[in-house]
């Protein structure tokens, strides 16, 4: 059988199989090992591309960020993060969902994952706005909208799957993302204000100063955990994977020190947390597979081929690059995707001369963006579930986020610096 039909097997049975319902790892790995058989290979070849692609240190900090995450909604510390929102921003118009997207940019500073804040925040989040006017609807959209800066600002998962696959400098990268991750959650909340005046909710009066004083007093000691991770990790002390173990470790402290959490209780959180890790892990292991088949069919050479010769500049690059991304974040895990396209995505790269750093923040924006785009959207699946409402009016809700992000996007690719100021300023020009 030719390459060609190889890739179309490839790529027209995973198709097949997501059509069918299939869970995403199974049709990864389904699709692989027919091509693998197809092309008289070892099936067993799967089984070992899928322990190696797990048997790599750098990943490592995806399950302990996520149970530092989950560690912390657990033992009630979202409600300090809460508390605190409320004072700093609660007085704007459109406080409870001012406080919902403000909460939800202190909490991607220790998650890294974005349905984690959505589950988190939502159950307290929406029924909240619900009660204080708002639609369930706009509830649910804005809790799903406003969790992915968990994809977004460092120590993002997605960010630590792309450092993994490329060499680029894990600090630089986690610097890329403060602005962007702030710029999301800066729009969101101007959405919050403008909903909340079309629908005639009022401002709440400004919180007094030892009030404020008080919110930064109860969360004096878990702000430590993302001052810790980002401290460390730019002042090169130790690795993201040494970092998610620290993080860990310092929220038992905090937990335990705050009498939160009975230590009867850790065992359950763990097992929690550990089923929370294997459905995603197994993804990756199937990805890299999969990502590893792409590879060896020469797909990335094949798209490098379809426009080399062609000066289409970096800005359509990008542009090309968001169109892939976007398009396959419909059906697919950001994860998964990165692993599987980000091979092509630095072929075209090469073709046309796009900088490392940008191209990576566009990559995740985008991933991050398939969490609220159907039929996939992982989060607005949760939040629609919280606040019991059907999906279509989820989805109508969170068109205006998705636009806001595609937008955000765009000015990424049109100006750069919004990506390269901060690591060019604290760690020079690469």
């Amino acid at each position: 059988m030719s390459e060609a039909w190889l890739v179309v097997l490839l790529f027209g049975s995973l198709c097949t199989l997501l059509f069918l319902r299939v869970p995403l790892a199974v049709g990864l790995a389904t699709a692989t090992m027919l091509t693998i058989m197809c092309t008289g290979m070892p099936p067993m070849l799967l089984v070992e591309r899928m322990y190696a692609a797990l048997n790599y240190f750098p990943l490592l900090a995806i399950p302990f960020f996520i149970l530092a995450g989950y560690l912390m909604n657990q033992g009630n510390i979202t409600d300090r993060f809460i508390d605190l929102a409320q004072v700093l921003v609660g007085h704007i118009r459109g406080g409870i969902a001012q406080v919902n997207v403000f909460c939800s940019m202190m909490f991607a500073t220790v998650s890294g994952t974005a349905t984690a804040d959505t589950a988190g925040m939502g159950s307290m989040m929406i029924p909240a706005m619900v009660r204080r006017g708002y639609s369930p609807g706009f509830s649910a959209a804005i809790t799903a909208a406003s969790s992915t800066m968990g994809a977004i600002i460092p120590p993002s998962v997605l960010m630590i799957v792309y450092g993994s696959l490329t060499n680029i400098s894990m600090s630089r990268l986690f610097l890329a993302g403060f602005i962007p991750g702030a710029l999301v959650g800066i729009s969101q909340m101007a959405m919050a204000w403008f909903m909340a005046k079309r629908m005639g909710v009022e401002p709440t009066p400004r919180a007094r100063a030892p009030e404020v004083l008080q919110a930064f007093r109860r969360c004096l000691l878990p702000l430590g955990v993302p001052v810790i991770i980002f401290g460390g990790i730019l002042s090169a002390v130790f690795t993201p994977t040494e970092a998610g173990v620290i993080a860990v470790a310092y929220t038992l402290v905090v937990i335990v020190l705050l009498r939160s959490i009975r230590l009867n209780q850790l065992p359950q959180i763990a097992r929690d947390a550990a089923l929370m890790v294997s459905l995603p892990t197994f993804a990756i292991a199937a990805a890299v597979a999969f990502g590893w088949m792409v590879a060896y069919l020469q797909v990335p050479e094949m798209v490098a081929g379809l426009i080399g010769g062609r000066d289409i500049g970096p800005t359509a690059g990008l542009l090309l690059i968001v169109a892939i991304f976007f398009t396959v974040g419909l059906f697919i895990d950001g994860v998964p995707a990165m692993i599987i396209f980000l091979p092509i995505a630095q072929q075209i790269a090469a073709s046309v001369g796009i900088d490392p750093l940008q191209m990576a923040m566009v990559i995740v924006m985008t991933a991050a963006l398939g969490l609220i785009t159907p039929p996939f959207g992982l989060c607005i699946l949760i939040a629609g579930s919280i606040a019991k409402v059907p999906m279509p009016v989820v989805i109508r809700e969170t068109m205006p986020f998705v636009l806001a992000m595609l937008l955000l996007i765009l000015a990424l690719i049109l100006f750069p610096q919004i990506v390269l100021f901060l690591p060019d300023l604290i760690m020079g020009a690469a």
